[in-house]
């Protein structure tokens, strides 16, 4: 009797933990390099077009705190769908770097989210990573293509309910602005859409 006690208690400890999961929608934003870094100017040239999710995670999830049993306690949504916020943090590094225009733009940066995603257990893990597409605007012809990425981890003893969700989205936008800065400031890029007038072709 007491053996077949154990595991009936041990499921319902399992889906009182469960059950005490809960949803924290947070939000992602692009924060602009440090005033001591340098930012690389270019030519207004572009525009940002259409970015797709293609993310394995549905939806506005973007990862889990876990208890330390492993147990998930606390899942991160984004406020916006991930597309809105990766457009957003495209667009805005662009304006830092002179190199945004609505105005009869020569080039359409678009994307696809490949990975944008934490985790907090034992380490805490976030990453990113996005395909990056370059579209001549008269003809709609490709013109660059490259895949950027950027990861975070540390170890953290922070496996309790009083994990702060904030703290782990904060560790997302981190490495958001690490690929979107990446990519715009690739020598590779720039000399993609360098301006005809400088010679390209």
């Amino acid at each position: 009797m007491r053996t077949r006690t154990v595991p009936i208690l041990l499921n319902g400890i399992m889906i009182l933990l469960c059950a005490s999961c809960r949803s924290y929608h947070v939000s992602l934003t692009y924060v602009p390099p440090e005033a001591s870094a340098q930012i690389y100017r270019g030519n207004p040239e572009l525009r940002v077009g259409r970015i797709n999710d293609t993310r394995h995670i549905k939806g506005t999830e973007i990862g889990a705190i876990r208890n330390e049993f492993g147990i998930p306690i606390k899942i991160l949504h984004g406020k916006r769908p991930m597309a809105q916020i990766v457009h957003s943090a495209f667009t805005y590094a662009l304006k830092i770097r002179n190199m945004s225009t609505m105005d009869n733009p020569g080039y359409t940066l678009s994307a696809d989210i490949l990975e944008l995603w934490c985790h907090q257990y034992t380490t805490q893990d976030a990453a990113c990573r996005v395909q990056v597409n370059i579209y001549s605007t008269s003809d709609n012809r490709l013109v660059f293509s490259k895949r950027y990425a950027a990861k975070h981890t540390h170890p953290t003893l922070k496996v309790t309910y009083w994990s702060n969700v904030e703290e782990v989205a904060d560790v997302v936008s981190r490495v958001l602005q690490s690929a979107v800065d990446s990519a715009l400031d690739d020598p590779e890029l720039r000399r993609a859409i360098r301006h005809k007038s400088d010679g390209s072709s």
